[in-house]
């Protein structure tokens, strides 16, 4: 009788072991990254789910129906970076866009540990900090989470600018260099005046979950970390905040001539900015 019970149960766990990896390789991220120009008429730029499964949903509904191309994801995918079942259901989630749009993930402090997040997700060249030009923007995607990479991240940043500074450029990581709390800034000013110097358009982060826009010398700064995770109240000071909205939302970029336009769009399909930006209005903010 008692083998009986330990067989139906060995029955089971291998039952629903199976189907958790049916569902892994169904709905896994895959990419087929080629980094030159593409032409788009929308991109989505969102981030830190951290495993707030309702809300995710919602953001991620409203973001099928803009029919992006492209979807930058500014990081933070689970609660506990450890936990297989919390990427498994992100990418449950995410799976609704992933099979219609690219998708670009920046690598948040929630991914600290990385053997789930490559598991999970298709990463260009197989590396956490890579480039890549759509809808004639240049992407740069940084890791700033792992500090052993910092000074090969910061090397191969310093080239990448320079190789495309007759672009327009965006750049995308995870820890905000403006923000009104709950956590300060990312002390980096070497990449304040890098983005000065090579006249970064937008700038967008997420780790501190809310809405925000700072603008400094002609850069756009944006924290879009509204993707689902428990938002954060306004507690320090920021003298460059534009705007900033306690929401949970996502933002959607589009281009018209030389000049890229951003729309923020709440959980309710409200929209709480806009604003538009090219490299010229960069260079002039600097006048």
């Amino acid at each position: 009788m008692i083998l009986d019970i330990l067989y139906i149960f060995l029955y089971i766990v291998c039952a629903l072991l199976a189907l958790i990896l049916i569902v892994y390789f169904l709905v896994r991220h895959r990419l087929k990254f080629d980094k030159t120009n593409k032409p788009m008429d929308k991109i989505v730029i969102y981030g830190d789910v951290r495993s707030s499964y309702k809300n995710h949903n919602r953001i991620i509904n409203l973001i099928k129906k803009e029919k992006p191309n492209m979807i930058l994801f500014t990081g933070d995918i689970a609660s506990n970076s450890h936990n297989f079942l919390h990427f498994l259901i992100y990418s449950i989630i995410e799976n609704k866009v992933w099979r219609n749009c690219e998708y670009y993930p920046i690598r948040g402090n929630h991914e600290s540990e990385i053997y789930h997040y490559q598991t999970f997700l298709d990463l260009p060249n197989n590396k956490t900090y890579y480039s890549f030009d759509r809808m004639d923007m240049h992407f740069i995607v940084l890791d700033v989470i792992d500090e052993s990479l910092h000074n090969e991240v910061i090397s191969w940043l310093k080239k990448d600018l320079e190789e495309n500074k007759d672009k327009n450029i965006s750049v995308g990581m995870h820890y905000p260099l403006f923000t009104s709390g709950k956590y300060y800034p990312y002390h980096a000013p070497y990449l304040l005046e890098l983005f000065d110097e090579y006249n970064v358009i937008f700038v967008f982060s997420a780790h501190v979950h809310s809405y925000e826009r700072s603008l400094y010398k002609g850069t756009n700064y944006i924290v879009t970390a509204g993707g689902g995770a428990p938002l954060y109240p306004e507690t320090i000071t920021n003298e460059y905040k534009v705007c900033r909205v306690n929401k949970h939302h996502y933002c959607v970029m589009t281009k018209h001539n030389d000049e890229y336009t951003i729309k923020v769009i709440d959980i309710d399909g409200k929209q709480i900015d806009e604003f538009s930006s090219s490299k010229a209005k960069v260079i002039a903010g600097k006048l």
